[in-house]
């Protein structure tokens, strides 16, 4: 009900207000075709993500679409706050960029491409999906799934509440320690396992995605990357 009740509040300020571009405020438009443009076709691999603790010079790159400036630091916070659909669609489409850049092989077929990953999103808190309505993440990830993506949500949240962009780095890595579980995983990916990529809207130190990471690998998940939406640079 809270979702809807958002949503119909988002269209009527439009009609009424007369719909705004969130990235220049330019009229006409949620997302003006120059700020669209400023965020297409920026994806990279930031780093990699290192699991040592697991194994010796494990390494797991991390791709984003885009840096967490504007326009897209805004169009995020927007969806996030009034889960509009148009905005799924744009994130979901720039996400795809993002897991381009993650190579992917088939080690059974002598390193030939092989088909599509799974995309295994982070859950939002408990406590935020309470107070949205909806887990962001699972909205984008259902467009990428109509895109022919296999999407597992295998990551089960057990955070508490909070804000972990408040955090330090360290205090953030350490809130993250244990931060989820394993839901059931299917016997048959078990027995033939096919390459996994994490997916998340913003990374910031990556505690988070190592925090998912490590759990996974641990219960046999071949997972080869991860990708988020926006990444902010480490100090």
């Amino acid at each position: 009900m809270r979702n809807l009740l958002q949503q119909f509040v988002t269209e009527l300020s439009d009609l009424v207000l007369a719909r705004e571009c969130i990235g220049c405020r330019t009229l006409g438009t949620l997302i003006c075709a120059k700020c669209h443009e400023t965020v297409r076709n920026r994806a990279h691999i930031m780093r990699d993500l290192r699991f040592d603790e697991l194994a010796e010079d494990l390494r797991i790159p991390l791709a984003i679409a885009h840096r967490y400036t504007p326009p897209i630091d805004a169009m995020i916070y927007r969806y996030k706050d009034n889960a509009i659909p148009e905005l799924a669609q744009i994130l979901a489409n720039l996400l795809t960029g993002a897991i381009a850049q993650i190579p992917i092989v088939d080690p059974q077929k002598s390193g030939k491409v092989g088909p599509l990953p799974i995309l295994i999103p982070i859950p939002s808190r408990k406590s935020s999906i309470r107070a949205r309505g909806f887990d962001p993440m699972i909205l984008v990830a259902d467009h990428l799934a109509k895109e022919g993506f296999p999407v597992a949500t295998w990551l089960v949240d057990q955070r508490g509440a909070g804000r972990s962009k408040a955090l330090s780095t360290s205090a953030r890595t350490y809130a993250a320690h244990n931060a989820f579980r394993i839901g059931r995983i299917p016997d048959g990916y078990v027995r033939n396992p096919i390459p996994a990529i994490v997916i998340d809207d913003v990374t910031t130190s990556g505690a988070t995605f190592i925090a998912a990471v490590s759990q996974l690998l641990l219960a046999g998940v071949h997972v080869i990357g991860c990708a988020a939406i926006a990444g902010v640079r480490k100090a």
